[in-house]
């Protein structure tokens, strides 16, 4: 019987969430998967962010990201034992009511033992290459990254190498690490071409419950991102994570990652530095009040 630790996180958007977690709910029917939910607030208000179906809470008043969240998570369900599959799914998709997702990932990898993570295809994955699915030619596919809206992961996996890096706080460079390290270790990424999410790319905690927008996320994550695999694994990080991958991956991402995170996106000062920007504003001002009129 394969039992499986299905982490949900929320930071004070219960509305999503609490529509995920029910449509998890008709999700693993097949009679032998016995499924653990763990739905881990980041911090939500305590009367008005938390889900109706919340089982841990923690203090998160900066937010540290997805991946912190889900580290969290990791450490509530180790506290309930071992499992043989973990599910990591974000608040922020949905998943289609023709197709039971759980049972798909979970036969893909009890199909082919050598994958260690394994994601439902994307619809319209544009900015995410190789997520898309071709089910009438196989059943999964390698891939040298995986979104990270859904991953199911080997117990064994989790064991020892552990879940993706809690540093990346604004998640972009995580999967590609993680990738590195599963390939490193002889295990697989891919994607399941028989099941689909669809992403509401809005975002579902920046720009909309925390105080910076999306575009300000992205420059982070950007500059993150490119700056951490650069220092930990050299310039070369994406032909260095590329030699780990074997020759049968469709769609090679790290080249394509590194050129679009290494671009410096424009800083919008009144959000980054808004007590400068406001002292800015007033300086200016107080000149234009003292210049007098024009001779």
């Amino acid at each position: 019987m394969p039992t499986v630790a299905i982490i949900v996180m929320n930071r004070d958007r219960p509305e999503i969430t609490d529509r995920v977690v029910e449509q998890i709910s008709l999700l693993g029917c097949r009679s032998d998967i016995q499924k653990t939910l763990i739905v881990i607030e980041a911090g939500s208000k305590r009367q008005s962010g938390c889900s109706q179906y919340m089982t841990h809470w923690f203090s998160d008043p900066k937010y540290r990201g997805r991946y912190f969240a889900f580290n969290e998570g990791l450490k509530r369900a180790a506290e309930l034992g071992e499992f043989d599959y973990y599910w990591f799914v974000v608040n922020d998709i949905e998943f289609s009511e023709e197709q039971d997702c759980l049972t798909e990932l979970i036969e893909c990898m009890e199909e082919e033992p050598q994958i260690g993570l394994i994601g439902p295809c994307e619809l319209e994955a544009d900015d995410y290459r190789g997520a898309a699915p071709q089910p009438e030619k196989r059943r999964w596919h390698k891939a040298a990254t995986v979104h990270g809206l859904a991953h199911l992961i080997r117990g064994e996996v989790i064991q020892n190498i552990g879940y993706m890096n809690p540093a990346f706080h604004y998640s972009q460079g995580a999967g590609s690490e993680y990738s590195y390290k599963l390939y490193s270790n002889g295990w697989w990424m891919a994607y399941a071409d028989r099941v689909t999410v669809t992403h509401d790319k809005s975002g579902s905690t920046y720009g909309k419950v925390v105080p910076i927008s999306r575009h300000e996320y992205q420059r982070r994550a950007n500059k993150f991102a490119s700056q951490y695999l650069r220092k930990k694994y050299g310039a070369d990080w994406d032909i260095r994570f590329a030699n780990a991958l074997p020759d049968d991956i469709e769609c090679v991402t790290f080249q394509w990652q590194k050129e679009v995170w290494s671009k410096s996106l424009r800083k919008n000062w009144r959000e980054v530095c808004p007590a400068i920007w406001r002292l800015g504003s007033r300086l200016k001002r107080l000149l234009g009040m003292s210049r007098g009129p024009i001779q």
